[in-house]
């Protein structure tokens, strides 16, 4: 894939089912949370991730060369049902903070992550979504990372052999 965005979707994919294998289930966010109905719950296999790069802002470099700064988002989607209140058993509040340890473990396989074609990931932000209408625990994790785009100077470079055929005098 040429695309920047294709390429790093695949590449988080990848990364995190290596590094996270409590993950199941890991897509681009195409509103898979949107209500299904009363009952329903989306068509995911807990935990999810969901990534979408809701916002990149391009400034020049050169003519034609753009640098992308990236904002990406991972949904972290978990369905647990364990209670967590202060008079739950110990086992029962630890058993319903068990998504905290795997989000701790999606940030620690992402934070300071690259490929040779973008910076560092970076964490910015970590926020809460349980307004959503599908009863499912959700953490959005905010990463951001640089690349150079090069594409609209990828017609202009040509592929030039030189060949060499006297030889070098010394004198």
């Amino acid at each position: 894939m040429n695309y920047f965005f294709s390429q790093i979707l695949l590449d988080l994919q990848d990364r995190i089912s290596q590094e996270v294998p409590e993950i199941r289930y890991t897509d681009q966010n195409l509103g898979q949370l949107a209500k299904l109905g009363d009952t329903d719950q989306p068509p995911l296999a807990y935990p999810a991730v969901l990534i979408d790069f809701p916002n990149t802002v391009y400034s020049e470099m050169a003519t034609n060369l753009q640098i992308g700064a990236v904002q990406i988002s991972v949904l972290l989607v978990l369905d647990t049902y364990s209670q967590t209140w202060h008079n739950a058993p110990l086992e029962v509040r630890e058993k319903g903070l068990e998504y905290l340890e795997i989000e701790q473990k999606l940030y620690k396989s992402l934070q300071g992550w690259n490929l040779d074609y973008f910076a560092p990931l970076s964490r910015t932000a970590i926020r809460s979504q349980n307004n959503n209408d599908v009863g499912l625990r959700v953490r959005e994790l905010t990463f951001t990372t640089e690349y150079e785009d090069w594409t609209m100077n990828d017609d202009n470079f040509k592929e030039v052999k030189i060949a060499f055929n006297g030889s070098l005098k010394t004198n």
